[in-house]
């Protein structure tokens, strides 16, 4: 796809977990808990945000009506995650983490900040709202393509996974809730997938050169989206850089594919969708359907929307799903879905009951029939009807969870109207004497230049991404090993290990600095290296390694090769080299034996 020509326009909103010893506005470690023996029921009510207004996302939380069911440990939550125990002040480790990082991205550091709270109520966050905290302004950030702004720095409380999905009730469980979470907001000046992807990789990789959680889940993405002539779109739940590309390339066929939409309904002469939902509960009481004939004996409702002129267009393909499905997602949210007429109706048996519809509610040829059945499909009709309005305008906003390659409508967009001040916490204050002092340590992508000069180039990026890095540099330092043989067993030996099964992550770091240490003594041969990683995995102390693996000595060395040059006379060296290194069993160097075949052969 030409972008350029498209006018796409991206920006990033990364968040990260911060290794700040406990959580932001209490005490509790961050930790994660096997299990939940509290349990702590509430519903969620919408409130006005400082303006006065209110926030079009929490509006349709509200509207949802969900119950929320928090599971807690005292181990991992206090009073403070359930909202029964005021926040206690800002945690200073995380906040200087945050001031760390708007060093890296040279930005405006504020000289007060005001704890904010944030409207959040689709239950991730017990008392409604996530409390946020504006640091910096105004950074950036160096790409191959070009400068990347950086808009904001906001140190926030992270929220709490849901753990369970029912019906109307939601299942959260709180050890996550409260961790420090710093929130980096890029302008919108990226223009390609890949650009994006670089912007991604170079900002996480100045967030791990800080003191950050590692691991899946402790640094997630959000995307806005938009092309010319569409809307903002905020795809939210890339935890894998590696889908990024191809989500981003999806939401831009799917806001072409809606604009097509758009036109081809204005060629149709479709002005407005003027239109009420219908029950047709009657005409489904003899159906052979088993969905809807389960819904209507269970004194449910079939409702039926009548979309003028829309006939053929729920089965173009729109992004990495048809717009069916598209469409499908707005009742998904509120646990419904609908049959339409633009399906295989003979799959369902439905085809009299479609007939008579027509003809009941005066549908033509080019109109769309679909049916929504169950409890109260009220709100999901409404909600279907709301967005097959908007195909009128073309691409809504809207915020949306990654989903496969593609996405999946979650809520609409957020507003300003969802922040209002924190009353319980008084604003910090940063001095110029206090920013001084922070400190900038030096940054994983310097690391990686000076790796490449004793590593390859690419072994040198990839060890910088891992999470075996900081071992590295404690076994380079403490060792004097030789890096790419450090570095290649870290990365690949023991991820090979792994996967035939052994425990090689439970080998402590003094064990692989000794090890490593009798290497570069050449006490140990590099071949021998992962049966001894083995034997340490299954609990055998390095003497034992050692006794088993010991480089044999010059005389050692010496009566093998006597012994093999009596029993193959003639033959040539490589042959012979090939019999004393099999005699020697990995505990003989190369070097070692040809300089004594050379010696013994004179």
């Amino acid at each position: 796809m030409d972008y350029a020509k498209l006018g796409l326009r991206i920006g990033l909103e990364i968040h990260q977990q911060l290794d700040s010893g406990h959580k932001l506005f209490c005490n509790c470690p961050l930790q994660k808990s096997e299990e939940f023996p509290l349990e702590t029921r509430r519903r969620l009510r919408v409130v006005a945000g400082e303006t006065g207004a209110y926030d079009p996302a929490a509006l349709y939380e509200f509207i949802r009506g969900r119950l929320f069911v928090y599971r807690s440990n005292a181990d991992s939550s206090c009073l403070t995650e359930l909202d029964d125990d005021p926040p206690h002040a800002v945690n200073p480790a995380a906040l200087t983490t945050t001031l760390q990082m708007c060093k890296l991205l040279g930005c405006a550091v504020f000289d007060e900040f005001h704890v904010m709270r944030k409207t959040v109520i689709d239950g991730s966050s017990v008392s409604g709202f996530q409390r946020t905290v504006l640091v910096g302004a105004g950074g950036s950030v160096e790409t191959s393509a070009g400068t990347i702004g950086i808009q904001t720095v906001c140190l926030e409380e992270d929220s709490a996974p849901a753990m369970r999905r029912e019906g109307g009730t939601v299942e959260y469980r709180l050890d996550r809730l409260g961790i420090p979470l710093i929130e980096i907001a890029t302008s919108a000046s990226m223009h390609t997938p890949q650009h994006a992807r670089e912007a991604a990789e170079t900002i996480g990789m100045l967030l791990r050169s800080l003191n950050v959680m590692r691991g899946i889940g402790t640094i997630r993405q959000d995307v806005n989206i938009s092309i010319e002539g569409g809307s903002r779109v905020e795809i939210k739940g890339f935890q894998e850089l590696e889908k990024m590309e191809k989500v981003i390339e999806s939401e831009v066929q799917r806001q072409l594919s809606l604009l097509q939409i758009k036109n081809e309904l204005h060629k149709r002469g479709l002005k407005t969708i003027n239109i009420k939902p219908v029950d047709v509960t009657s005409i489904f009481k003899n159906t052979k359907n088993n969905f809807i004939r389960s819904a209507v004996a269970g004194s449910g409702t079939v409702l039926a929307l009548v979309l003028p002129k829309c006939a053929g267009l729920l089965k173009l393909q729109c992004g990495d799903r048809t717009f069916g499905k598209e469409l499908n997602g707005y009742a998904q949210a509120y646990g419904y879905g609908f049959i339409h007429s633009d399906e295989y109706l003979d799959r369902y048996e439905l085809n009299a009951e479609f007939g008579q519809l027509r003809k009941e509610l005066k549908a033509g040829e080019r109109d769309l029939v679909l049916v929504i059945a169950g409890k109260s499909p009220e709100r999901a009709a409404d909600a279907v009807l709301r967005r097959s309005r908007q195909c009128l305008v073309g691409v809504p906003e809207e915020t949306r969870i990654a989903d496969g390659i593609g996405s999946k409508y979650t809520r609409p967009l957020p507003g300003a109207e969802r922040m209002y001040p924190e009353t319980d916490i008084p604003p910090v204050r940063i001095t110029p004497e206090v920013l001084a002092a922070v400190e900038v340590p030096e940054t994983l992508i310097e690391k990686e230049a000076a790796l490449s000069k004793e590593l390859p180039k690419e072994l040198a990026a990839q060890l910088v991404k891992s999470r075996q890095f900081a071992l590295y540099e404690r076994i380079r330092e403490k060792t004097g090993a030789e890096p790419v043989l450090i570095a290649s067993t870290l990365l690949s030996t023991c991820t090979d290990l792994r996967r035939q099964g052994h425990a090689v992550d439970v080998i402590a770091p003094e064990s692989l600095e000794q090890l490593f240490s009798l290497v570069a003594r050449k006490r140990l041969s590099k071949a021998s290296l992962p049966d001894a990683l083995v034997l340490l995995s299954q609990g055998k102390t390095v003497s034992e390694v050692l006794s088993s693996f010991e480089m044999l000595s010059d005389a050692q060395v010496t009566a093998i090769v006597a012994d093999v040059l009596r029993q193959h006379k003639g033959k040539k060296e490589s042959v012979l080299m090939g019999l004393v290194m099999e005699k020697a069993q990995g505990r003989a160097d190369g070097r070692q034996v040809a300089r004594i075949l050379r010696e013994l052969a004179e």
